[in-house]
């Protein structure tokens, strides 16, 4: 069994938990709200990381454990230079001056940043911005990564390479909770949880929330593409079940 890492209690009707190894896609009207409740205290909100409860006493540990990419901040760098930038985290952290330079080229290269790394991240697009953000944030090994609205800048290759890293991040033990209004990102994710209201309203396996149609419409969100396309082709007995990858819905036509 999965051990809990991440509790959220805000209230009395909105309560989740999040598991070690999940990627959990948070959709709805609330999603401000909870960004704010991530990052400062408030009296409504129980939240644990792991063991610890956040709290002043705990904060810096939290910080540690924690790791938050904002679009507010998508445009703020501490930086001159996109390795500057990157820099900051590990030397905060006392890392090694030679374990950093080999870290951030390895890394540079996954997120095929490696040619920028000399550039000033003012020039940076906004793709290239995203990623930056995501690799100095995954950079430093939290526990959790915690996205707010950002991978819907992201162009399409980007996108799914970022998908891809985040997956791996995930399989390696770590959380990955990506607050997004783009309902075609939960595609990506184990898990979606639907906050309407300060109320949860839906929270389950990324399909099983999906086949909540009706829900899903009434609170304006409707459903991605890829699963419109799919319950079509079930009713006319092209397929038989789900393939929420393109790749897979086209091999399962062309079987």
């Amino acid at each position: 069994m999965k051990k809990q890492y991440f509790k959220y209690r805000y209230g009395e009707n909105l309560d989740f938990n999040i598991s070690e190894k999940e990627f959990v896609s948070i959709i709805g009207n609330n999603n401000d709200l909870i960004i704010h409740t991530l990052l400062y205290f408030h009296k409504k909100v129980n939240l644990f990381v792991g063991d610890k409860e956040f709290n002043k006493e705990n904060l810096n540990v939290i910080r540690r454990r924690m790791s938050i990419v904002l679009n507010k901040h998508l445009n703020i760098f501490s930086g001159e230079t996109v390795k500057d930038e990157i820099v900051y985290g590990l030397e905060s952290l006392a890392y090694k001056k030679d374990d950093i330079t080999s870290l951030i080229e390895s890394k540079a290269r996954l997120f095929k940043l490696n040619h920028l790394l000399d550039k000033d991240p003012y020039s940076l697009g906004s793709s290239d911005k995203v990623k930056m953000k995501i690799l100095s944030s995954l950079i430093i090994s939290p526990q959790i990564i915690v996205i707010d609205n950002v991978i819907n800048q992201l162009d399409y290759d980007d996108k799914l390479l970022v998908f891809y890293i985040l997956k791996e991040f995930t399989s390696n033990g770590g959380i990955v909770i990506n607050f997004t209004n783009d309902i075609e990102e939960t595609l990506h994710s184990d898990r979606i949880i639907v906050i309407h209201d300060k109320i949860l309203a839906c929270d389950g396996k990324t399909i099983n929330v999906l086949n909540e149609e009706k829900l899903l419409k009434r609170l304006g969100l409707g459903l991605p593409f890829n699963v419109e396309l799919n319950k079509y082709l079930m009713d006319y007995g092209i397929i038989d079940k789900y393939y929420l990858t393109n790749e897979k819905l086209v091999g399962a036509i062309w079987k």
